[in-house]
């Protein structure tokens, strides 16, 4: 009975260890690189000579939200999503119909990027920006599901950039 008990305990005490490390990497201050926000990102991206050929009114961001640190399927997730993205729309990467960014919502500033579009973990999210202003946005969580089918992944991902490009 006392070796249930022990172990019990230790079990315990592992897991609060796990919950305490895991609220502590991702919720507190450390050191990272910033990105724009899609407003800010959009505004610039309207001043380059490589938008002239799009309307300045709207764009689709997708960002690729992660952490400090990436799991290997993360790190595919993202690379599998950038290569669907700029392989199916490479003209409109060109002229900056479709923005591409990663973002590390770990670090300070882009923290807001959790809040403004509800992601805790890695995702895939699909911004859609009209003079400036984030107007819709659509997490892809189903990447996950399909994630070790590059196929199936980059259809998808080039399905639902191709439906929010169409989409007034």
């Amino acid at each position: 009975m006392n070796a249930k008990i022990f172990f019990r305990t230790v079990l315990l005490l592992f897991i609060a260890a796990c919950i305490f490390f895991f609220v502590h990497d991702h919720f507190y201050d450390q050191p990272g690189q910033a990105v724009q926000s899609a407003s800010q990102s959009a505004a610039a991206t309207s001043d380059s000579s490589d938008a002239a050929s799009v309307p300045a009114s709207t764009r689709v961001i997708a960002y690729f939200f992660h952490g400090h640190g990436q799991c290997p399927s993360c790190r595919h997730l993202e690379a599998v999503s950038e290569s669907a993205i700029s392989d199916g729309f490479p003209g409109a990467m060109r002229s900056d119909a479709i923005l591409w960014r990663a973002v590390d919502i770990e670090d300070p500033a882009n923290r807001h990027f959790a809040t403004d579009y509800q992601v805790y973990w890695s995702s895939l999210v699909l911004v859609k920006v009209r003079a400036g202003k984030p107007i819709a946005s659509k997490n892809l969580e189903y990447v996950w599901q399909i994630q070790q089918d590059d196929n199936a992944l980059r259809n998808y991902v080039q399905a639902e950039v191709r439906a929010y490009l169409g989409a007034g």
